[in-house]
């Protein structure tokens, strides 16, 4: 661990990378024990039921995964001003709660909420990148999933821009899949397939399940036959690991993954 950081932080980062590639069972453990750790500082215990719900909403479980996010809220809201003396990791737990539940909102189609929250998020004096750019995913989601276009092309966009700012593979396979996506609800079809087809083998390079799963739902949603038994095959993977997708109750819209 850097002598710099919270403690805790090295634990919730590989709590995330389980959770990448869809091993939600082992993250699970893994941040279950985190928020009760008496080492772990305020921040990575807030991140920890952030992450957690994440793991839920990618699974369909908006509704449970917003109690989570109002927890981790709670647990960092001295990050909610964001001001030049704020700890710039109790800052982040802080975004990262709000952006995650303006996603669960999202995803159960509470639009008008979902939007207030990002705009908070927004308004914040300090957004880090990482957090930069998961508001910039929601908000492209927002934008997709409530029919306004033009807001999902801009923020795509800003997607893109804030992506170069992360040296992460993962969060690049991201953005472009989300750019894939964009370009799909626009009628620009070969672009979305040519996006989601690098972002499927990207993310089967990776381990990356769940992205592996979202490029191919993508590309069969788009007349891409063959990558049916692609989501078949990953779905049963994901739920081996402790990620049974559970089919979206009317109304519900599967929002973002980490």
């Amino acid at each position: 661990m850097n002598d710099d950081e919270p403690g805790g932080a090295a634990a919730w980062r590989t709590a995330v990378e389980l959770g990448a590639q869809g091993r939600a069972a082992a993250a699970r453990t893994a941040l279950a024990a985190l928020a009760v750790d008496p080492r772990a500082a305020p921040a990575i215990v807030s991140l920890s039921y952030s992450t957690r719900a994440s793991l839920l909403r990618q699974a369909g479980g908006h509704g449970m995964a917003r109690a989570g996010d109002g927890r981790a809220c709670v647990l960092a809201a001295d990050g909610r001003t964001g001001g030049p003396t704020a700890d710039e990791w109790m800052v982040a737990a802080w975004l990262d709660a709000l952006i995650g539940l303006a996603a669960d909102n999202l995803g159960l189609g509470d639009f008008s909420t979902a939007r207030r929250l990002l705009d908070r998020a927004q308004d914040c004096p300090v957004v880090p990148p990482r957090a930069a750019l998961r508001l910039a995913w929601v908000r492209t989601e927002w934008g997709l999933y409530s029919g306004d276009l033009d807001t999902a092309q801009s923020a795509a966009a800003v997607a893109d821009d804030r992506s170069r700012d992360l040296a992460s593979p993962r969060h690049q396979l991201k953005t472009g899949l989300i750019a894939a996506a964009v370009h799909g609800a626009c009628g620009r079809f070969d672009a979305a397939r040519a996006g989601a087809r690098q972002a499927f083998v990207q993310a089967d390079t990776l381990g990356l399940l769940p992205l592996r799963w979202a490029a191919a739902t993508l590309l069969a949603g788009l007349g891409e036959e063959s990558f049916a038994a692609e989501v078949t095959v990953t779905r049963d993977l994901l739920a081996a690991r402790g990620m049974p997708l559970v089919p979206l109750r009317p109304g519900e819209r599967l929002a973002s993954i980490r």
